[in-house]
């Protein structure tokens, strides 16, 4: 089951380089690297290619949010820029809980509308496709121009977009962890609708949890809270480091919920019933 984590990476990792790779060069270095944006959820959609779409929304539905720590590049930078959490005190080095927050569907519906009304500005700098296509356009000056056309700015404001949503990203994911993914990013709040209830769930066994914190403490996105041994699945991204931290192999992602099976949990039945 830690083994989880570890898989997770390599999917991400490779996404990751096709996503920079594909947006810096096109095909000209890798031809399958095309394979990164036909991926994307938002892309595709605009192509009206709604196969890629909906198969995220069924896998979602099923197995929860793998598509945001898996296939998203942001999902995948915000990962990378968390471990510089390590050069703070360990006392601030700890996730906790967070309650949600409902300005995330606000957020989400300003960008539909926006999409929709064909006003390029909002998608260009919420939506994690573009918004990894800025950053990449800062070391690539000519990928930003020809994006820049795309979403109808100038190519020195997709720049400026890019080297500032660069430093927002990694600022925020230093202090806050998967914060964007659950409250700024409209993609994350749509496939937290569907993953709310997903078959696939990430679950602490009450019968083997010792309270130790560690999974709390590892959480990015803030969703384990160990009193009560919940997991907020609208906003788990299948990071599965709570997986691998869990010291007594208390947490599992499986199919459906757990049942307690130790008999002092159980409810006691009135006598003559």
């Amino acid at each position: 089951m830690k083994g989880l984590r570890t898989a997770r990476w390599i999917l991400a990792g490779l996404f990751f380089v096709m996503s920079a790779v594909y947006l810096a060069f096109g095909r000209q270095l890798l031809r399958f690297a095309s394979l990164s944006e036909k991926s994307q959820i938002i892309p595709s959609a605009i192509t009206v290619s709604i196969g890629a779409v909906l198969f995220w929304l069924v896998i979602s539905f099923v197995y929860g949010r793998l598509y945001c720590s898996t296939v998203c590049p942001v999902g995948t930078l915000i990962d990378l820029s968390s471990k510089l959490r390590r050069l703070m005190p360990a006392r601030r080095r700890r996730y906790r809980y967070r309650n949600r927050h409902k300005v995330r569907f606000h957020i989400a519906t300003v960008y539909f509308v926006c999409l929709i009304a064909g006003i390029s500005v909002v998608p260009a700098l919420i939506e994690p496709w573009n918004v990894f296509r800025n950053i990449i356009g800062t070391a690539n000056p000519a990928s930003s121009a020809a994006a820049a056309v795309n979403l109808g700015i100038g190519a020195a404001t997709g720049i400026v977009a890019g080297a500032v949503s660069l430093l927002l990203i990694v600022f925020a994911a230093v202090f806050t962890g998967r914060e964007f993914c659950n409250t700024v990013c409209p993609v994350g709040t749509v496939l937290g609708l569907m993953g709310s209830n997903s078959v696939y769930r990430v679950e602490i066994d009450p019968d083997k949890c010792t309270g130790c914190l560690e999974c709390e403490e590892a959480c990015p996105a803030g969703c384990v809270k160990v009193v009560g041994r919940f997991v907020d699945d609208a906003r788990c991204v299948r990071c599965m480091e709570c997986v691998a931290r869990c010291p007594e192999n208390a947490i599992r992602y499986q199919p459906g919920r757990n049942r307690v099976a130790t008999p002092m949990m159980r409810g006691v039945k009135p006598h003559g019933r």
